[in-house]
């Protein structure tokens, strides 16, 4: 089985422009992103998925600089670049996480690509940890049923095209309790920025990227560092995510002729 590990990216961002190229402790949050996805021993490839927007061609030097591969897809319906990128690397399975996550979990990303190798569950997520650290599973075969069956073509917030257990085989990776924080980290506006500035400097060199280390750095921090935490996470409108639940009742027979079809692959 060939595993990916596709970072998506655009430097569109109106809250925090060009964000991706902003620096922390001397390197662009790009840079970190790559590093910690390179960090990931379980998968085959490090793909940095963007758009041909000449806008994002920075990014296609940071796959360049960092010895990496790259894919220039559709600008804004983020499934169909995942699905297109799978389909040039020939991927069997694909790790997905979005550049704004400079601190995802390497230890429960290998653990993804694990469980991927043991049962290629059709979708994986995680549930308590922290917003930015946990990371998606999809396989090909879910991924080209949905692409095939969805009647959106934006879909930069797309987990709600699978997490529906009845029409797919879905894992979930419950975080311990004391793996939990309160805390947010991802990254989309000043604030964010201004508090992943005050978390790098307290991470060791010796402790790697290690998750229990990241956690022991911000506990060290002080309340008035919590900048961000008033910060709301964009989603999709909620008639949006009715939507999505209606397309799938209505046309439930149709999806399942699709991934049937598509599993036999």
């Amino acid at each position: 089985m060939k595993i990916g590990m596709l970072i998506t990216a655009r430097l569109k961002s109106s809250r925090l422009p060009l964000k991706l190229l902003a620096y922390i402790q001397g390197k662009r949050v790009i840079d970190h992103v790559v590093e910690r996805c390179k960090a990931v021993s379980l998968v085959d490839q490090v793909i940095l998925c963007t758009s041909p927007n000449p806008q994002d061609a920075p990014l296609v030097n940071a796959a360049y600089d960092h010895h990496i591969h790259y894919f220039l897809g559709d600008p804004d319906d983020v499934l169909k670049r995942l699905y297109d990128a799978a389909c040039f690397y020939r991927l069997d399975y694909i790790l997905s996480i979005t550049a704004d996550d400079l601190f995802f979990s390497v230890e429960y990303a290998n653990r993804f690509a694990n469980q991927a190798l043991l049962t290629k569950p059709d979708y994986m997520y995680t549930e308590g940890l922290p917003l930015g650290v946990g990371i998606y599973g999809i396989s090909y075969e879910a991924l080209k049923s949905v692409i095939e069956f969805k009647n959106r073509t934006d879909t930069e917030i797309w987990g709600y095209w699978f997490n529906h257990p009845d029409l797919f085989r879905i894992h979930t990776f419950q975080a311990r309790k004391e793996e939990s924080r309160k805390v947010r980290l991802t990254l989309d506006t000043e604030e964010d920025l201004a508090f992943f500035q005050k978390i790098e400097p307290l991470l060791r060199p010796e402790d790697g990227m290690s998750y229990p280390a990241l956690l022991r750095a911000i506990d060290k921090l002080p309340e008035e560092a919590f900048v961000n935490q008033h910060i709301v996470q964009l989603n999709l409108p909620s008639e949006a995510i009715e939507a999505i639940k209606s397309h799938y009742q209505q046309e439930r027979n149709q999806f399942l002729r699709i991934k049937a079809a598509n599993d036999k692959r």
